[in-house]
């Protein structure tokens, strides 16, 4: 599976397909650690990567918290839009305010939004708390996709950040993941076990080959809203870059 599938699967992803997570099951989060990626809360953008990853692998995969459990979870009101016309009713919608800029000064720019309802669960599969999550996709010619996330702000992550920046009179977190998607039969190594151990690396298991992608993230909290944006092309300036787009977004949300 190619870099660009993970990415067409983002795009493409229809909510019939993650009826995997819209039914929570303790059992399935809890029964195969080991196949299991742990996705941290902290990334909105993993709950749709992880129905990325059922598409396209067929990968069972739940976001924890440090809570409980979150995963996609049916509501009344979740849509896609084109444009920001229709924020005000978003805002209405979801219940909290909702920035979401044209473009950056990066050239990266609004493609769409999508609204999605979201549940975090005990242990026990019981549904403790509802939520929407605002998910929009930025692109620019010849360059990665990014993403834009947002929700209610539920707990910090479970594994700490690689770099904290104060911008615009916010702390913004930094932090890089990366993902091993292997075959059933793979054998973990010692430079994987080494890997997990220090953290932020994930494996999960249901491909055909051994793909591996690198995401670089950063996140800040304004209010009660959790923002958080997502290279999903991460290179050796995606701290630097994220920072540039996190000021912009900052600033905006101060307007």
């Amino acid at each position: 599976m190619k870099r660009e599938l993970v990415s067409l699967a983002l795009c493409e992803l229809d909510e019939r397909y993650i009826s995997e997570t819209e039914t929570f099951s303790p059992a399935a989060a809890r029964g195969f650690p080991e196949r299991t990626v742990p996705m941290k809360r902290k990334r909105i953008l993993t709950l749709v990567l992880a129905a990325a990853l059922i598409l396209a692998l067929g990968v069972t995969v739940y976001a924890a918290s440090g809570l409980g459990m979150i995963a996609s979870h049916r509501m009344p009101e979740t849509g896609e839009y084109t444009d920001l016309a229709s924020l005000p009713q978003i805002e209405k919608t979801v219940g909290y305010p909702v920035t979401v800029p044209e473009r950056f000064s990066d050239g990266y720019a609004f493609s769409y939004l999508r609204v999605r309802g979201e549940a975090e669960f005990s242990e026990t599969g019981e549904t403790e708390r509802e939520f929407y999550g605002v998910h929009a996709l930025y692109t620019k010619p010849g360059e990665a996709d990014r993403w834009l996330d947002l929700a209610p702000f539920l707990a910090p992550a479970a594994t700490g950040p690689s770099e904290r920046r104060t911008l615009g009179g916010v702390e913004v977190t930094f932090s890089s993941d990366h993902y091993k998607v292997v075959p059933e039969d793979y054998e973990k190594t010692e430079a994987d076990l080494a890997r997990e151990a220090e953290g932020h690396y994930y494996i999960s298991f249901g491909s055909d080959g051994i793909e591996e992608y690198d995401f670089a993230f950063a996140s800040f909290v304004l209010g009660s809203v959790e923002y958080v944006l997502t290279d999903t092309a991460a290179s050796g300036d995606s701290f630097d870059q994220l920072a540039q787009m996190a000021l912009e977004l900052i600033a905006a949300a101060e307007n």
